[in-house]
Formats: structure tokens, C-alpha cells, sequence
């Protein structure tokens, strides 16, 4: 039998197990989610660290920027710094780090067009990101499913993914972002779906989603700066470096938690 350890952290909700080591098959690895979120029913995602090089790979392989910044953080020991890491469905390394205020963040270059991002299909506004594709919808089409959300979250879930069923078959993962505006603050609602080990989680908060709900706004009214609100409450922070119509990177931060001091254990 095998043993592996693992650590919880919180990047403002979004649970992560991060598993320490990564020299486990594909198999392996869809066992230890298995667990991990069999025994800890309030994680949301399983990725896995290796001890060689400061490399994550999510245990679905999909891209995830709250799981990056978990990495970030135990890489760097919650201490003030910055470094490179690979990421599972993501190209490049992304360079991240701990500001001065305790942030983590992640840099993520994207260097496209907005144009060549966003694809408007009906009610759903398509943000194509490495690893991940998400449909980001305005608010009077969010109204109904949140609603729906709060009376019956299966119910709610099932038929959002019975939508994302008819998306691009080719990512490992897709989502739903809902979305509700005030002004200049966004709140999201975001429903998640990794295809490759069928996890299907109304997320308590999502750094991709709030990445592309931030794209999307940028398209529509040309802001820079979100401070976007997750389902747990908590701020994800999101600024794009723009030339233009064109997006060169987005800087994604936020408070990340050691939310269980002690390294736990399993067995497979």
C-alpha cells in the first residue's frame, strides 16, 4: 500500500487538498481524490505537488488559479516572495507569489485579443482559457439558475450540466459562471465541472471564474480592476494589463489560509 500526506488550504473559499508528491498515476491520483473528498466533504479539488520541481498537477489535469495559489503559498512557505510554476493545463509557468500585504497571486500571460477569448452564443458569453473553458452569463440570464440555486442545489447543478454537456467536448474541464452586478461590484455563482474524474461542484469561490467574468466585463465596458465576491463572501481580486482590445496578462490575488494546521494521511 502507499502513503500519502496531504494539507487543506483555503484561497477564500474553493477548498484545496494539496498532496505532496506527484508520482502517482493517472489511476492513483483519481484514487486519492476519491478519498480526499470522501473524507473531507467541504474540499473542493485535489492537486498534487511535486517534490522536485515547483510543479502542480491538478488530479483532474485541468488548469485552476485557486489551486495555483494554494501551491504558491506552501511553496513559498506563506512567506513574502515570488517564483515560477508549472501547472497542469497551462502552457507556460505562471509567476506568482506573497506581496506585502499577505496576498498570493498569481500572473497568468494570456496575450490575445479579447476578440480572440470571448465567443457570444445566445445567453452565453464563452471565455476560452487554457485547461478550462468557461460561459460567463449576464445577469438577467443568472437570475433563474441562482434562484434555482437556492432552493435546490442538485436540481440546479444537474441542469447546469446538462448545458455544459453541449460544450467544447475537448477540455478537461468546463463551467458555468452566474453572475449578479451592482455597479462597479460583481458577485459569482460559479458551477465547475472536471469531466475527466466527474466532479461537479457549486464552487464557494473561483479564481478562474473570477478571471473570466473579468474578461467579460473588460469586453463590455472596458474595466480594469475587479474586486469580484465569491459564494463564501471573501474578495478575489483580479487586475488585467491591457494594450487596447488587447489582454497581455491578468493578475489574480487573495488571502489563502492554512485552514488545517496538521498534514494528514492516507492510504491507497
Amino acid at each position: 500500500m502507499k502513503k500519502f500526506e496531504y494539507k487543506i488550504l483555503n484561497p477564500g473559499g474553493n477548498k484545496t487538498a494539496l498532496v505532496i508528491g506527484n508520482d502517482y498515476s493517472n489511476y492513483e491520483k483519481k484514487i486519492i481524490n476519491d478519498i480526499i473528498l470522501k473524507e473531507n466533504k467541504d474540499v473542493e479539488q485535489v492537486g498534487f505537488l511535486s517534490n522536485t520541481e515547483n510543479k502542480l498537477e491538478m488530479a483532474g489535469g485541468e488548469f485552476c488559479v485557486n489551486a495555483t495559489r494554494c501551491a504558491i503559498w506552501k511553496y513559498l512557505n506563506n512567506n513574502y516572495g515570488k517564483m515560477n510554476i508549472k501547472v497542469s493545463g497551462y502552457k507556460e509557468e505562471i509567476e506568482g507569489g506573497i506581496n506585502e500585504k499577505g496576498d498570493v497571486y498569481a500572473k497568468i500571460k494570456i496575450d490575445k485579443k479579447n476578440t480572440d477569448i470571448i465567443t457570444i452564443k445566445e445567453k452565453f458569453n464563452y471565455i476560452n482559457l487554457d485547461g478550462i473553458l468557461l460561459a460567463v452569463m449576464n445577469e438577467d440570464d443568472s437570475k433563474e439558475y441562482i434562484k434555482e440555486l437556492k432552493i435546490n442545489q442538485l436540481k440546479a447543478k444537474t441542469k447546469l450540466k446538462n448545458l455544459m454537456k453541449t460544450f467544447d467536448k475537448s477540455k478537461d474541464a468546463v463551467g458555468i459562471i452566474l453572475l449578479e452586478t451592482n455597479g462597479k461590484k460583481f458577485k459569482i455563482y460559479p458551477i465547475i465541472w472536471v469531466k475527466t474524474i466527474d466532479t461537479l461542484y457549486y464552487e464557494t469561490a473561483c479564481g478562474s471564474g473570477s478571471l473570466a467574468v473579468a474578461i467579460y466585463e473588460n469586453y463590455i465596458r472596458n474595466i480594469k480592476n475587479f474586486e469580484i465576491i465569491q459564494p463564501s463572501g471573501y474578495i478575489i481580486n483580479v487586475r488585467l494589463n491591457m494594450n487596447l482590445d488587447y489582454v497581455k496578462e491578468a493578475i489574480v490575488s487573495g488571502k489563502v489560509i492554512e485552514e488545517k494546521g496538521k498534514m494528514k494521511y492516507g492510504r491507497i
